[in-house]
């Protein structure tokens, strides 16, 4: 298995909130505002972290990328930040 070490620099973190508010960004652009229940969001968020899972997997057992993690990752993050923005 491969390990990976569990702390970022601050200036890693920077790069990695730019990434979230870049998605959060495309994702507007791509569904407009939405309207959904917290039940919807939890869905959506679940259905997301099963496509990071796929990705974490793909890369520790096939040819799986870190970029298709980072990316997963992210769509994570922005979907978990807009369900703590709504609340």
């Amino acid at each position: 298995m491969k390990d990976y070490p569990d702390v970022v620099g601050l200036e890693s973190i920077k790069v990695i909130y730019e990434l979230i508010d870049d998605e959060h960004m495309a994702q507007f652009k791509k569904w407009g505002l939405q309207r959904r229940t917290l039940f919807e969001w939890v869905t959506y968020l679940t259905e997301e972290v099963g496509e990071l899972a796929k990705a974490i997997s793909e890369n520790e057992y096939r040819e799986g990328t870190k970029e298709e993690i980072t990316k997963e990752a992210v769509q994570v993050a922005a979907l978990a930040c807009k369900i703590a923005m709504i609340i």
